[in-house]
């Protein structure tokens, strides 16, 4: 990910992210806030509504009190005087009653009730003619509580009794469905005693009438509509689903149907019977929906834009820390590169001006170090490859005496040299002290050649059971003297054999069973060949022994040049400490690693891992890096010099100006390898290889453009050629590389599939510098000076010295 995302994202994550946040928890919130005030201003629209009828049923307060002051309450009640007389006084009243009350409706009747709660006198509303007269059947009986109530009331006093709801009466007349009592005392102060109270009946369900869009439901669903007998069925409770839970909860809600239909119900009165009257009026949602858009459409374009802005900003940013990053990153890289110094002339804020000054000096500092190293490095180097051509010269002149030595030792300790025993047994230690003194020099010259980086690998199939059996066979003559049983054990899961070099392999594996062998007095060594769950190395070949151990914290030195566990070790049993140092170096070269495990008295494991196969790839470039130094005159030829060594010719002499062109070569025939780069380097082309296509790939990959061809060898079958050649086509560099194909001779059929899929050529082996030469002329689009005269002297020989070192069998790999 580039610094411009990596900024944009920060920018949004901590700009952005805390402001969105906020809106995505508080929109939500602010929203429900808002719905909640729109239903709270219903509700208090139909509680202001309700309200008028509370002062309408206070100003009948004042009604009840003026008709309980009855001027001869005896009369009335017809507790005193003769029916004559009783008859006259209620005649009056009632004419009276309907001079106040012809325009109050909502009383339908007047009942008088003595002080022992029975019914005196009742007057009742005709529903046609409106006019009061008593009536021929009894009233509504108030509730008998209610009526003891108020009886027992101080005078003047008005109570109110809950709301009848009684469907008979109502079926019959419509005004007795929804009604309220109101009583007070007879004569209020006027008597020591209540004579009796009045009772005044009003028809609420008429009062509701004058409520337009509400809805009375009982607590059971059914309907109360004023003027209309009730039905008694759960009316409500089948057109608005969920009501009846709204219901039992016994609470303000509201309801939503479908479509937005909204509905608030509210408990409003309660009834005799103990249950809530329910009032329900529809809610109108469109303006909070409306107000709902707006708020989401307001705060998304708020964000929209914020976003817009932090991303301009961003990338404002971004340009300027990446402009400011690749001129840090870039003169960082040339000084690291060049060694030269540069001057950061930074303009901006004082911490900015001071990075920079600071950085200049580094690189100058940095500059002169360099150029000291360097200078050191190269005495170095000529110091090293003095101390080469010493040990060699020492080398041959000490082998030569010592040779000489060991002969005549060797014969002077025969029994048929004629010499007493002790004489034998002088000229026996003298032949065991110069093999010693020649191990130490093999082993000295060949830290010296591990160091320098002047070991060659001649890889090869190698048979890892028998060249154990060698070994063991090699070494068991040294334990003759002791108690200990030598034994070799091969894993049936491992493979029988590994592509590495075989002579490197003796050697690791001969020292550690020469340090087992000296260093274990009794009991066994075990040589093993066991599999591993390790791609990276799935053999792992061990020696252990029962010999004295190696404490924990001397397992490290003991692979360092010229050390041993324990100094007093090499004075008891002898050695350089050079064979655990050069057995390590030699497992790195062959790809593989070493493993010790041990403790003091219970012995120790030395373990080689390796790998399947050596790196062929890694071995031929280390071949054509000292065939360059060889060829700028850095260093001796060694014996085991590759035909990438000769001088290559210039790009000027062979007519090619290959320029930053370079060419890829993925093969694994070491041969052909070798020959392939020869010619190309002749050419003045840069040459990379690779083992198969996902190096290839990595290759083109690191490398950059400039890569015209690659030569892809053929595969085990035909079908993995051509996946291999569309997968370089799709997969590689725009533009992608030519392709060209080399192997056996192949049919016409073959040939034109390879071209069918993406190939420019088909090459033969062995490969003709004619259909090269040509090849590269159409890939490169010039000339080319590659001919077919024969190598230049000693190249040949020196391709079938390399040949004979590195004999890849591509047949036995392909079975493999």
């Amino acid at each position: 990910m580039k610094l411009r995302a990596y900024i944009l994202v920060f920018l949004l994550v901590f700009g952005l992210m805390p402001l969105i946040l906020a809106a995505v928890i508080n929109l939500p919130l602010v929203l429900d806030r808002t719905s909640l005030f729109y239903q709270r201003a219903y509700l208090q629209n139909l509680r202001a509504d309700f309200r008028d009828l509370d002062q309408h049923l206070a100003s009948r307060h004042e009604m009840i009190r003026l008709l309980s002051k009855l001027p001869e309450p005896g009369l009335i009640l017809g507790e005193r005087g003769d029916a004559d007389q009783i008859d006259l006084a209620r005649a009056r009243y009632t004419s009276w009653i309907n001079q106040i009350l012809a325009d109050q409706r909502d009383v339908i009747q007047i009942l008088f009730v003595g002080a022992g709660g029975e019914q005196r006198f009742w007057l009742a509303r005709d529903p046609i003619t409106q006019e009061w007269h008593p009536s021929e059947q009894p009233p509504q009986i108030p509730d008998r509580r209610f009526l003891a109530a108020g009886l027992e009331s101080q005078p003047k006093t008005v109570m109110v009794s809950r709301i009848r709801v009684d469907p008979g009466a109502g079926a019959e007349d419509p005004r007795q469905l929804m009604t309220l009592d109101l009583t007070s005392q007879i004569g209020g102060d006027q008597t020591e005693h209540a004579e009796g109270v009045v009772v005044l009946t009003i028809d609420v369900g008429g009062l509701a009438e004058f409520y337009r869009n509400t809805l009375w439901v009982n607590h059971d669903g059914s309907y109360l509509r004023p003027g209309q007998p009730a039905s008694g069925k759960p009316e409500a409770f089948e057109a608005f689903p969920g009501l009846e839970d709204i219901f039992a909860e016994g609470k303000l809600a509201l309801w939503k149907g479908r479509q937005g239909r909204q509905m608030l119900w509210v408990p409003m009165f309660l009834t005799e019977d103990g249950f809530p009257l329910w009032v329900g009026r529809s809610v109108d949602p469109s303006p909070i929906d409306a107000f709902r858009n707006a708020l989401i459409v307001r705060v998304l374009s708020i964000i929209f834009l914020l976003v817009l802005f932090v991303m301009v900003l961003a990338r404002w940013i971004a340009a300027r820390v990446e402009h400011f990053g690749q001129e840090l990153t870039g003169g960082i890289g040339q000084i690291l590169r060049d060694g030269q110094p540069l001057r950061f002339s930074w303009q901006g804020p004082r911490e900015i001006r001071e990075l920079g000054e600071q950085l200049t000096a580094l690189a100058q500092t940095h500059a002169e170090h360099l150029r000291t190293a360097r200078a050191h490095t190269r005495e170095l180097e000529k110091s090293n490859r003095y101390k080469s051509e010493f040990l060699a010269n020492v080398s041959h002149e000490l082998r030569t005496p010592l040779n000489s030595i060991l002969l005549l030792s060797k014969m002077l300790g025969a029994e048929s040299s004629g010499l007493t025993p002790a004489q034998r047994r002088q000229a026996q230690v003298i032949h065991e002290a110069g093999r010693d003194l020649r191990t130490m020099i093999d082993n000295i010259l060949d830290i010296s050649r591990i160091e320098a980086g002047h070991v060659h690998l001649s890889l090869e199939w190698v048979e890892l059971k028998p060249m154990l059996e060698e070994l063991i066979e090699l070494l068991a003559p040294m334990l003759t003297e002791k108690p200990v049983e030598l034994r070799l054990s091969v894993s049936p899961q491992v493979r029988s054999r590994v592509f590495s070099d075989r002579e490197k392999l003796r050697q690791i594996l001969k020292n550690f069973l020469s340090n087992a062998v000296k260093f274990t007095e009794r009991g066994q060594i075990h040589v093993s060949v066991a599999a591993r769950d390790d791609k990276a190395y799935p053999i792992a070949l061990s020696v252990s022994d029962t010999g004295i151990g190696i404490p924990a914290d001397k397992q490290e030195i003991i692979f360092e040049a010229f050390q041993q566990a324990d100094g007093s070790t090499r004075r008891r049993y002898g050695g350089t400490g050079l064979g655990l140092s050069i057995s390590r170096e030699l497992a790195g070269l062959l790809g593989g690693a070493i493993e010790v495990e041990s403790a003091p008295g219970a012995g120790a494991r030395f373990s080689l891992l390796l790998p399947l196969s050596a790196d062929i790839t890694q071995t031929a470039r280390q071949a054509e890096a000292e065939a360059d130094a060889e060829s700028n005159g850095d260093g001796a030829a060694t014996v085991d010099q590759t035909p990438d060594a000769i001088m290559p010719v210039s790009s000027s002499e062979s007519g090619l100006n290959a320029g930053s062109a370079w060419v890829l070569i993925i093969e694994r025939d070491v041969k052909t390898l070798v020959a392939l780069t020869s010619d190309l380097k002749q050419l003045g082309l840069r040459v990379q290889t690779a083992a198969d296509l996902d190096e290839a790939l990595e290759t083109l990959a690191e490398e950059g453009e400039g890569c015209e061809l690659v030569l892809l060898a053929a595969q085990v079958s035909a079908e993995m050629t051509y996946d291999t050649i569309r997968a370089l086509i799709a997969k590689g560099q725009e533009p992608h590389p030519a392709v060209a194909v080399i192997g056996p001779a192949a049919s016409k059929s073959q040939i034109d599939a390879c071209l069918d899929a993406g190939a420019q050529d088909y090459l033969s082996k062995p490969i003709d510098p004619g259909p090269l030469s040509a090849l590269l002329a159409r890939v490169l689009d010039r000339p080319t000076g590659l001919e077919s005269p024969s190598p230049p002297a000693g190249q040949e020989s020196r391709v079938e010295e390399v040949a004979g070192r590195v004999d890849v069998n591509r047949q036995e790999e392909e079975t493999t």
